[in-house]
Formats: structure tokens, sequence, C-alpha cells
């Protein structure tokens, strides 16, 4: 099928591909009559550095091409599965510049197995953000772009003809053929399309800013290697997503679509198909476009006067059971001007965890005995900081057999692993704090 550039795409042990004269393959099977090998036609193999973004996932045994949609979350296609995948960044499949074991990967609860194409979603999020241009999911006036014959780019590890070819990461253009109710038509009758080890790969359109958006996810190809290939909507599985990742994945947007940009809304993938740069430095090099401008004026086109506003909503003041008290904290934090850029939480007068990702969740905290202040802290990209009003946690109790509060524990009557006083925090990850302080010193 076509040769995609850089990917993850399932390889012929987890492709799915359906024959319109009757022959069905899923997972990669072997039809009892071999089909005849079919060229791909149009497609290349990638520059070095080309599509950074498009990368492989392989459980030991199944190939996919993946997008990275977040720096954060990678979306494939739920017949690749979720088991054991790990994320490989580079050029080829079989030797990957860089592999990457992604904290959990799921699949759509609604995945069937073969003709479930609206529902053929899977994602793997990481534990670190990857240091690449992502390409986004399109959103409001974006998804505007899908319609017949409108020019895709379609990329991915798969093969090249039925049963060899995969590893490389390759790419083509590729005309967008029908626009159904549960996948679009991509390719195929003597355009490059897909193949086994394109499964999960993403169909790209150019959105009016000159940057790429992910309008689908590779699901079957129908006639053999080189045949139409299916796309689920990626939009779709945009609200499933973000509940089981917790990541926002549309910055550019409000959540019913409307143009409501955040600093964010920057830096995603320039539409071309040039290589940048170097795998030993993850691809600095490669091009990223400027604050996003598809549906509007970027977001720092006018400037942020405004602080944020923040507020504890979990937990509750007041009494908590004891002798040790272990409650989650979330925090609701919005500006109207450029976006929150960081929510720092403090407790008994010290930060104790920053997070710079909605949703803003610290998980799970171990409060001794005695009485504790918790505000949350909220900076924009702008450089504006807002506190909370303060939360009193009253933790029944002994406070003298926990180091209650002002008893010289190091955070401040907060528990310790160990008992000698301090914070300890069962659950919490920071989230890509280095593109938040970049993006804030680069405007002042």
């Amino acid at each position: 099928m076509l040769r995609w550039g850089r990917g993850w795409v399932c390889s012929a042990a987890a492709s799915v591909a359906v024959a319109l004269a009757g022959e069905a393959r899923a997972a990669g099977a072997r039809a009892t009559t071999p089909t005849p090998p079919s060229p791909i036609f149009g497609g290349e193999e990638v520059e070095i550095c080309a599509f950074p973004g498009v990368v492989s996932l392989s459980d030991g045994s199944t190939r996919c091409t993946g997008a990275l949609v977040h720096p954060r979350l990678v979306l494939y296609a739920a017949h690749c599965g979720a088991t054991g995948m790990k994320v490989g960044f580079g050029e080829s499949a079989t030797a990957p510049a860089q592999v990457v074991e992604p904290e959990f990967c799921r699949v759509h609860p609604d995945y069937g197995g073969l003709g479930s194409e609206a529902v053929d979603f899977a994602f793997c999020r990481l534990a670190e953000p990857a240091p690449v241009p992502v390409l986004p999911i399109a959103f409001g006036c974006e998804a505007g772009l899908l319609a017949p014959k409108a020019a895709a780019v379609i990329v991915g590890y798969g093969e090249t003809e039925s049963g060899s070819g995969d590893g490389p990461k390759r790419w083509a253009a590729a005309p967008v053929r029908l626009v159904l109710a549960d996948y679009f038509e991509v390719g195929g009758l003597g355009e490059p399309s897909v193949c086994a080890g394109d499964s999960g790969g993403p169909a790209l359109l150019r959105a009016v800013d000159d940057t790429w958006r992910v309008f689908g996810v590779a699901s079957v190809h129908a006639a053999g290697c080189g045949g139409i290939g299916h796309y689920a909507y990626a939009e779709r599985a945009i609200p499933w997503l973000e509940e089981q990742a917790e990541l926002d994945l549309t910055p550019c947007h409000a959540s019913d679509g409307s143009w409501r940009p955040d600093f964010r809304c920057d830096h995603f993938a320039r539409a071309n198909s040039a290589g940048v740069g170097a795998w030993t430095d993850s691809c600095a090099a490669a091009p990223a476009g400027p604050a996003g401008t598809s549906c509007g004026p970027a977001f720092d086109a006018s400037p942020d006067d405004t602080p944020p506003t923040v507020a504890i909503t979990s937990p509750e003041p007041g009494p908590q059971p004891g002798p040790t008290a272990v409650v989650e904290v979330v925090v609701a934090a919005e500006d109207v001007g450029w976006g929150v850029a960081e929510v720092a939480l403090e407790i008994d007068g010290e930060v104790q965890a920053r997070d710079e990702e909605p949703q803003w969740r610290f998980g799970a905290a171990e409060f001794a005995p005695g009485s504790h202040t918790l505000v949350a802290i909220a900076e924009d990209a702008a450089g504006h900081v807002t506190r909370s009003e303060p939360v009193v946690l009253e933790v029944e109790g002994d406070s003298a057999s926990g180091g209650g509060a002002g008893e010289g524990g190091e955070g401040c009557g907060c528990r310790s692993s160990d008992g000698r006083g301090g914070l300890l925090w069962l659950v919490f990850g920071t989230w890509w704090m280095g593109h938040v302080r970049r993006a804030r010193r680069a405007r002042g």
C-alpha cells in the first residue's frame, strides 16, 4: 500500500484489510489464496526528521502507525491493540531513533472488531512530553476542509506491496474520495493508499495557517494493498480521549468548536514533507508553525491584561476523619486571555506541587492530624498570578502523634511516608513544564 513517512501503522501482523470481493483481512491475516503483489503508487520514504510526529507502535509482534496529537498523547487504531505497546520515533519502525514506553494505552470500549471503523481508536499517553511538533486533531471550522477531492497526505510504516516492504516511514499525497457516515475514504484506484503496517496512521490536511491537522485514523483498506483506505473521523474520538487521558486536545477551541485559542495553540507541525535536523537532538530544527490562526486571530493578537481565576474544588474545607486523611486535590483555573500556564499547590505556606496541563489535578495527598491550609496559585501565559481562597482542613486525631502543623515537619503538618512530617504524594505528575516555560520566556 502506500509508503508513508513517519508514523505508526499496524504491520502485517495487525493490519485490517477488507476486500470488496469478499476477502476479509483482519489483523493482517493472510488470505487463503494470496493476492498478487500490489505496488504502492506515488509514495516515497521520508527524509530524516520529516513528519516527526508520526510514530510507530509495537508490542513485539504487531506494528502500527500513530500520530502525536498532543505532546503526551499518541492516537492510533483500536485493532492494533493496547497491551505491551512501545512508541518509536524516527524513520524506521524496525530500527527507531528513540523508543518510549508509555504510561498506559487504551482501546475504545465500543470497538468490536472488523466493521467498527467508526470507533477504531486507541491511544497511548506518554509520561513526558515528546519534544517534536505535534499534529493536532482537526476541530471547529477546520472540519470543513474535509470534502471529496480534498488533497490529503497519508503517512505510515506499512508494506509497499503485499507481504513485504514494511518498516520505513513513507508518505504520499492522496485524494479524499467519499465522506460517509462512519468513515471517509482516501486513495486507492491507482492513487497511493495503505497496506499492512499503516493501520492507525493519520490522514492529514493542510490548515489555512499552513500547519497539519489530523482528520482520520487508518482503519481498514479495501481490495488489498493499495485499495481504498477507510479512515475513522479523529474528531469523534476527542471526548473519549480527553476523559481517559485527562489532557486538553483542543487548545485552539472551546468545547463547542468556537475559536478560543490559548498559548498552547502554537508550534504545530508545518505542512510540508521536508526533513530538517537530526534525531540526536530530537529533531530540534524541525519546522513548527507560529501561533495558530486556522479559524481566527492568534491567541496573542491582543495583549492579556486580565489575571486568571482559580479555586480549589476538592477537597471542601472542614473536618476530615483521622488519624490521617487522604484527599484528592482538584483545582479549577481559567484565563480569558492567553491561557493558564501553571497551577501550583501551596500547603501550609509551602509550594508542594505544580501542574502545567489542564485538567488541574494533583492526585492524592495524606495529611496528619491538625489544621492544614491549602491554596492554589494560578499563573497565566502573560505572567499574571492569582491566589485562590484558602481551604482549611481540620484532620481529627492526636496531632502530637503525626507531627501536626507547625511542629517542625518538612511539609507543615502533612505526614511523609517515613513518619517524619512532610507531604506524601500518592499520585502526581507535572506535564510539559519545559514547553510552558519556553513559551512564557519567548513572550517576555
